[in-house]
């Protein structure tokens, strides 16, 4: 039996049967990181929330806020850190469309035209040729190729594929998360118009309570401290409105910067007041199982692991030799009417292989590398997913619990308005003191600006529910 032995250079009729016996070493680049998620089966609260799986395509509608509706849309389109992400994932995209060019041979035309003239004194005797200029027209295409034989360039490709999907997931949350914000501020916006009605509300009160005062003091019926106490509610209420408009004012700037505009346009846009949404959905919540599904986090967290997986099968390719084929076919002449002759013609062809035998253990450590921050990605993904579960755990309890605060808020107000009426005309007919006038006045105020917070708690842990369960994308 024959036998082959190799050296270097060695008989390039063997490559093909060279490769077919190497492409088994490439086995480490088409391995599958399998990820164990383990998540709870239940949510802790269901007793409001349905457990059937629900997508939220545009869950904002769910307000029936036409305002809001225009408010979010015009973010998506106008949104200046919207606009800068969609170019990083632009360039992410064209970077991976670029990695591919690696699989093809490059090609490249060249063309050269030479004159030269020789020295007639370059030698100890002068020569007497006096034809010592010298001309000829050189062009041919030359062309390189690197054989793909351990997946250098695959797992490459592969990365760059995996990480401009991840960045598209974190897209699609950027866009997630400029809605929530949009939602937030606009929310926050209209409770402290809430609270700015309440506020005008009971200073109307409280000036014809002072002015009751003031009768009753007048008539010899009351006393001038009455008259003083009155007056220190009147103007303390007072005092709030323009704090109020500060906040409003404040919540309007947040806007315009979120809507990429000035503050200017959204001047007349809140002018007039409603009151604030309906804050009785039915949520769907699924399974925690669901959620992990829906997030653009947790799939973003998931692609960053299977691309840092597939950077460690390119980085460990550097281990294995490299094979290339390189060459060159054109034309050279003296005489340009003879240029495309065939005796003109030429090409090279070369194979190579090279091998880095010895780098300082820098291959090694760069393997190293990439194992450690395989395994921070591993890390990180678990960490999304605790802080999904998390999220989601804590807007269903917050939105349980506003409902609560608000169901019984609404019965301390309707109460607080029964005492307050009762202490006035209790104080009218001389059998009651303004004290108690007053404490009625002080609750009436802080217990209606409660329920409107409590409202708005309800309304922005909807808000927050929603993107947690992973929102519209």
């Amino acid at each position: 039996m024959k036998r082959h032995r190799l050296y270097f250079p060695f008989d390039f009729r063997l490559l093909p049967l060279v490769l077919l016996f190497l492409s088994p070493f490439h086995s480490h680049a088409q391995k599958e990181i399998e990820l164990e998620v383990v998540v709870p089966k239940n949510w802790q609260i269901d007793t409001i929330f349905l457990t059937n799986d629900i997508s939220y395509n545009d869950w904002w509608k769910r307000f029936n806020d036409p305002l809001l509706d225009s408010l979010i849309m015009t973010a998506l389109n106008n949104n200046n850190n919207l606009h800068s992400i969609e170019a990083a994932l632009e360039k992410s995209r064209l970077l991976y469309q670029q990695s591919k060019s690696a699989f093809y041979p490059s090609l490249s035309l060249d063309a050269q035209y030479n004159l030269s003239k020789s020295s007639l004194n370059y030698y100890e005797e002068t020569s007497s040729d006096e034809n010592r200029t010298n001309g000829y027209l050189n062009a041919g295409l030359n062309a390189a190729w690197e054989i793909d034989v351990f997946g250098k360039n695959r797992d490459n490709v592969r990365a760059n594929k995996k990480s401009y999907y991840a960045n598209e997931a974190s897209y699609q949350n950027a866009v997630m998360s400029l809605c929530e914000q949009v939602a937030t501020v606009y929310f926050n916006l209209r409770a402290y118009q809430q609270q700015l009605i309440v506020a005008n509300k009971n200073i109307v009160s409280e000036k014809n309570i002072l002015d009751i005062t003031i009768a009753r003091y007048e008539a010899g019926l009351g006393s001038q401290l009455d008259v003083s106490q009155a007056k220190s509610v009147y103007y303390n209420t007072s005092a709030s409105i323009p704090r109020l408009d500060a906040y409003i004012t404040q919540c309007i700037n947040e806007l315009a910067i979120l809507l990429g505009t000035f503050p200017s346009s959204l001047t007349n846009t809140f002018n007039n007041i409603d009151g604030l949404p309906s804050i009785r959905h039915i949520v769907s919540t699924g399974i925690p199982a669901d959620v992990i599904r829906r997030r653009p986090d947790v799939l973003q967290a998931e692609l960053l692991i299977e691309a840092q997986a597939a950077t460690i099968g390119a980085t460990k390719a550097d281990f294995y030799p490299k094979f290339k084929i390189s060459g060159s076919f054109g034309y050279l002449s003296h005489d340009l009417e003879k240029f495309f002759n065939d005796k003109s013609q030429m090409f090279q062809l070369t194979p190579s292989i090279s091998w880095n035998i010895f780098s300082g253990m820098e291959i090694r450590k760069a393997v190293q590398m990439a194992e450690i921050s395989l395994d921070e990605s591993i890390e990180n993904y678990n960490n999304v997913i605790l802080n999904a579960i998390q999220e989601v755990e804590t807007e269903m309890s917050n939105y349980a619990n506003a409902l609560k605060t608000i169901e019984m808020g609404q019965q301390v107000v309707e109460q607080d308005n029964k005492t307050l009426e009762l202490s006035i005309d209790l104080y009218k007919r001389g059998l009651g003191t303004f004290t108690n006038v007053l404490d009625a006045q002080r609750t009436v105020l802080s217990d209606q600006n409660y329920l409107v917070s409590a409202w708005n708690s309800a309304l922005l842990a909807l808000v927050r529910l929603y993107t947690a369960l992973g929102g519209s994308w």
